[in-house]
């Protein structure tokens, strides 16, 4: 088992589409606490747009850049 997946189920995320590297885990602060970051993408192949819900056809849509979110974990 590799450490993504320990990391997938000790935060109990279950979509397979979350990808984590080997080195996801880093510490920093964040508002001046000590604290753990885990690193992620999501991905997933498009099946029609989010915005106007036109049906992928071919290479017709794809994803274009990327997010940064933080979600917030109480202990």
């Amino acid at each position: 088992m590799s450490i993504s997946n320990d990391i997938r189920n000790m935060l109990d995320i279950q979509d397979k589409n979350i990808y984590m590297s080997e080195n996801a885990v880093t510490y920093g602060k964040h508002k001046g606490k000590s604290c753990k970051f885990i690193k992620a993408k999501l991905t997933y192949d498009a099946d029609q747009c989010p915005n106007c819900q036109v049906e992928k056809v071919g290479s017709s849509i794809y994803k274009n850049g990327t997010q940064l979110s933080r979600i917030t974990i109480p202990t």
